[in-house]
């Protein structure tokens, strides 16, 4: 491989000589990233020459004048002298990865100047295991180039190091960069080196849109024709132009300019809206240490393949993995065969075969939630599970699909990239991998309208006589009146303190975040043997060791408790209590007779009341917490709008005021709103009665997906509750 990656070779011959980690790691790792910055600074890239701001770009916070990714991937074959004498498969397969990406930019306000002041990364990892190694090394380079011209690198003596991991054999860079202004331009690489043995290279992203203009952007790769290479364009990225070099290395080439539409930072889905490549490189002679796909068995090139021929390799990764299922991820024997003796108890209940599915998959999941050392993944859940509901003679069939932040199926580009699932044929209830604490049959919000694949129904297609074949459909999505979030709130004043007691009452998707922030483990424990009807607690029967462990983790659940609450207040107002008072899960959420997560938190807050002379000015609007403010550029809008799900935001407040008060009529009268169109509302209504001041407010997006022309009635609603933040209200006498 000699084209353009020849750069390399001086830093090459450092890592060859480079040793596992000794006390010396570290001046070794300084000497390599000093010559890695020198070859870089010195490669040929014309488009880093253009140092010109086009006009329409003058305002922007930063432009990016140029990026270039370039990669190279080789693989090598060598005899294991220790494997061959033990009588073990003795070859190894290696695969080197060298890949680079660097970007000039030009700073042209604080808050880019903040964004490119600071870089962390990791410098160093090795992981060394039984004919499994993994050698991996990044490395930062900055340069500075001033107005008029004038290049300053930064010293490798300003780069901090760090050692963390196991014997500190993991080390972190952190860099500080001194010297950048405003006006300046920052030229930015970071390189990569990676080595693997018995196993594959994770995947490669090239991005064609970042948050900031690019004027330029290339993309080169050299690639050993011994590998499979496998990559799909999204989105309207561009294509690669093919070729090879004179060793018959693939190369592969793509670029991009002036790319002036940006990522926004709300309410986008790269996945779905940036242009992007996705590459897959795989050494298909390691069939003895992993799972190789049948689409890559084909060395060479495959551009955009047939998402079926994916399908298909996650299908049989499927049948593969239905062989080594074990106990289903429970570290000991004991722990799983409790778990058998149990689903076995409901074998002949009357129950519906979907009560029979909720039940043994919440004793599933409550057996590994409470087993510290369990191992199990997402795919062995789903396979295990199956197979307790088979036990049990329950119908189902095993399904695929991906989450959102991953490629729909219809353009899948690897195997890896799928969730699994289950279905109840006749029901048409679906059961993904434990997302929280979720009712079983709940759809996480990262899967709702999610394209998905069932296998075929061979019982149903033997009763109307057809063949059998694979369902294809979109997983079911709630709607705004399935996503709830209702807050109450009473609210008591005492001179300028303002006490709060607040409810909140969560229903679908508006549940899950907050589920898994609040809940600490002794009250999930609680709650799972109350629903499962577990006399005594799980752990006493699996051995004192076990329960101790389980009990210290209650322990440290409760230490952090009062911390996650006091989160959760500055998360709601976006400020800190001034004192919390009190704090209370009321229900988990994790049952159909009680689906909503509830809770309850009673503090005081500062600010929210002030005097002015005899009366008292009461900041109304903000009892509805922090909303968000969509300004500057983000105002303009050219891609489409992605949300999580629609949802409804409903807050029922009453403040009571203090003797002899009344709230101001002309203040009373401007606390009510009514913004309402196709996309959603914000609508308020004020009363004043005995003695409270009540507010009823809803706010609801109608929809996960708008349309870009859509953009200024959105931002009608998001305008209206951020201004309702604003709006107080006169307490007189």
């Amino acid at each position: 491989m000699k084209q353009n990656m020849l750069f390399l070779m001086g830093v090459l011959a450092l890592l060859f000589i480079t040793p596992n980690a000794n006390a010396d790691d570290k001046e070794k790792y300084k000497l390599f990233a000093e010559e890695t910055r020198k070859e870089v600074w010195a490669l040929e890239l014309p488009e880093f020459t253009n140092t010109a701001v086009p006009e329409k770009y003058k305002d922007e916070s930063a432009v990016i004048l140029a990026a270039h990714s370039r990669l190279e991937v080789t693989k090598k074959t060598r005899f294991n002298v220790g494997a061959f004498l033990g009588g073990f498969h003795y070859i190894d397969r290696e695969v080197n990865c060298r890949d680079l990406y660097r970007m000039l930019v030009q700073i042209n306000d604080k808050a880019a100047l903040k964004e490119f002041s600071e870089f962390d990364y990791k410098a160093e990892i090795r992981k060394k295991e039984w004919r499994y190694d993994e050698n991996y090394q990044q490395v930062l380079g900055v340069r500075i180039i001033k107005p008029d011209g004038t290049v300053n690198e930064v010293s490798t003596d300003e780069y901090m190091t760090a050692t963390e991991g196991r014997k500190d054999r993991e080390q972190r860079q952190k860099l500080a960069v001194p010297g950048l202004e405003i006006g300046d331009k920052i030229d930015i690489f970071f390189f990569n080196y990676t080595s693997l043995e018995n196993h594959n290279l994770d995947p490669f992203i090239f991005r064609f849109r970042q948050s900031h203009p690019m004027l330029s952007y290339t993309v080169h790769c050299e690639i050993d024709d011994k590998l499979t290479t496998q990559y799909r364009t999204l989105n309207g990225a561009p294509d690669f132009k093919q070729s090879k070099d004179e060793d018959g290395n693939i190369l592969l080439d793509a670029k991009m300019k002036d790319i002036e539409q940006t990522e926004p930072g709300l309410w986008y889905n790269p996945m779905r809206q940036t242009p992007m490549t996705l590459m897959y490189i795989t050494n298909s002679k390691m069939k003895k240490y992993t799972y190789i796909p049948e689409s890559t068995t084909k060395k060479g090139l495959q551009a955009n393949p047939d998402a079926a021929a994916m399908q298909e390799d996650d299908w049989d990764f499927m049948k593969q993995a239905k062989k080594y299922t074990g106990y289903g991820g429970l570290s000991n024997t004991k722990k799983g065969i409790r778990l058998l003796r149990n689903v076995k108890k409901i074998k002949k209940k009357d129950w519906t075969d979907e009560k029979k599915a909720d039940f043994i998959y919440n004793y599933y999941h409550f057996a590994l939630m409470t087993d510290l050392k369990s191992n199990c993944n997402n795919e062995l859940f789903i396979i295990y599970f199956q197979g307790l509901l088979n036990w049990v003679d329950v119908p189902n069939l095993l399904g695929m699909t991906t989450h959102e932040n991953k490629e729909p199926l219809d353009k899948l580009t690897n195997y890896r990239n799928t969730t699994w699932f289950l279905a109840l044929p006749e029901s048409k209830k679906y059961y993904l991998p434990p997302s929280g604490y979720l009712i079983p049959h709940e759809i996480p919000v990262r899967y709702q309208g999610r394209q998905a694949i069932l296998e075929p129904d061979k019982e149903k297609a033997k009763k109307l006589k057809t063949k059998a074949e694979r369902e294809r459909l979109n997983l079911p999505a709630g709607t705004a009146d399935d996503n709830y979030n209702i807050t109450a709130i009473q609210a008591d004043l005492d001179n300028t303190l303002l006490t709060v007691n607040r409810n909140e009452y969560r229903t679908g998707t508006q549940k899950e975040y907050m589920q898994e922030m609040l809940v600490k483990m002794e009250d999930v424990d609680a709650a799972y043997r109350r629903l499962l009807s577990i006399d005594k607690e799980f752990a006493e029967e699996v051995g004192k060791k076990y329960a101790d462990d389980l009990q210290e983790a209650f322990r440290k659940g409760r230490e952090q408790e009062k911390e996650n609450y006091k989160w959760e207040i500055d998360f709601y107002h976006g400020e800190n209590a001034k004192e919390l008072l009190d704090y209370q899960m009321q229900c988990l959420g994790n049952r159909p007779d009680s689906a909503a997560f509830i809770y309850n938190v009673r503090y005081t807050m500062d600010g929210y009341i002030r005097k002015a002379g005899p009366n008292y000015v009461l900041s109304a609007g903000k009892l509805i917490g922090e909303q968000t403010r969509i300004e500057g550029k983000e105002r303009k809008r050219s891609a489409d709008i992605y949300m999580s799900a629609p949802r409804t935001f409903q807050w029922n407040i009453t403040v009571n005021l203090p003797a002899g008060y009344k709230a101001a009529p002309e203040g009373v009268e401007k606390l009510n709103v009514k913004v309402e169109n196709e996309c959603g509302t914000f609508t308020a209504k004020a009363v004043t009665e005995n003695g409270k001041l009540i507010l009823n407010i809803l706010k609801r997006y109608n929809h996960k997906v708008e349309p870009v022309a859509n953009w200024e009635k959105l931002l009608q609603i998001q305008d209206a509750s951020k201004a309702y933040e604003a709006l107080s209200v006169v307490l007189k006498k």
